[in-house]
């Protein structure tokens, strides 16, 4: 699992308004909904999400308006009572119920409140969006240092550390990005994407005072990825003689996958390489119970017949 990217978008402060039309559908059937959100001065306003649902459903769809601040829906039904929420950041949500109906309607005019801004916040709005203009023209370190300056200006401005992290990992700032992701974690704690990034950078930094928490609250957040790739860490770590940070890892794999024979070849290899032999003894024991036949089965027994 590789961390995901994170899409900066633009914080404009302003009202929003929604222009929404139906057209060319049938009696009974779906029907798109189309509109416009824009900013008090008639700009329009990308990274709005448009969420709708209908009467006596439980499934919402969504869309986020484009750049120029269009959307588009589809619903199932235009006979039905759909409820959109709009949301933004730094906004209050807000959200109106609607009939689409067959025919074209009238615009409808959604206004949304802004959330009482701090004075770090409304310092680094600015700085923020010179960075989305900047890394659109296609300078991602110039862009890094106005999201780094606005979230030093404000630290609990998610959109601007999670740009951070995301374009610190694109240009391998490793060390920036292992702090932006560290402190996106803290704000957002069951952000996985966060937690990834922090895992990533760490293992990439060789940095195990942060990387071995990290790893721990990848594997609770995220457990597929300890049979999928901590164990090639685990090994990446043993590779740059960082057994300690190795052996760490590969016990935090084995509580969750004690079945991982991989995982107990390694263990008994940096156990090996540490001077723990009982520690060795039982991984590699332990991996000829799992992988009686297994590739490295020979390599194993050699090793444990040396050690007894």
């Amino acid at each position: 699992m590789k961390p995901g990217r994170v899409v900066a978008k633009v914080i404009v402060v302003g009202t929003l308004v929604l222009g929404m039309l139906s057209s060319n559908v049938l009696a009974g059937g779906p029907v798109t909904v189309n509109g416009t959100v824009t900013d008090i001065n008639g700009n329009p306003l990308r990274g709005v999400e448009v969420s709708a649902i209908g009467e006596g459903s439980d499934a919402w769809i969504s869309a986020q308006t484009k750049k120029n601040g269009q959307f588009s829906i589809k619903l199932d039904d235009f006979d039905l009572m759909y409820r959109f929420t709009f949301t933004k950041e730094d906004f209050e949500a807000e959200s109106t119920e609607f009939v689409p109906g067959s025919e074209k309607i009238s615009p409808l005019d959604v206004t949304l409140d802004l959330v009482n801004l701090t004075e770090q916040r409304e310092q680094a709005i600015p700085v923020f969006n010179e960075g989305v203009v900047i890394l659109e023209l296609g300078d991602n370190a110039a862009a890094l240092e106005k999201f780094r300056e606005a979230s030093e200006i404000d630290p609990d401005f998610v959109a601007a550390v999670s740009a951070t992290a995301a374009v610190a990992m694109e240009l391998k700032d490793y060390a920036t990005a292992a702090d932006a992701a560290e402190n996106l974690a803290r704000l957002q704690p069951e952000n996985v994407s966060a937690i990834s990034t922090a895992y990533y950078s760490e293992l990439m930094l060789l940095d195990m005072e942060r990387f071995i928490p990290s790893a721990r609250r990848l594997a609770e957040t995220s457990p597929e990825v300890v049979s999928n790739e901590m164990v090639q860490h685990a090994r990446v770590l043993f590779d740059n003689e960082e057994l300690a940070g190795s052996r760490s890892l590969l016990e935090i794999i084995i509580e969750r996958e004690p079945e991982v024979a991989g995982a107990q070849l390694q263990l008994g290899l940096t156990c090996n390489m540490l001077g723990d032999s009982a520690c060795a003894k039982a991984a590699f024991g332990r991996y000829l119970e799992l992988a009686p036949d297994g590739p490295d089965a020979a390599t194993a027994q050699s090793l444990l017949d040396y050690l007894q």
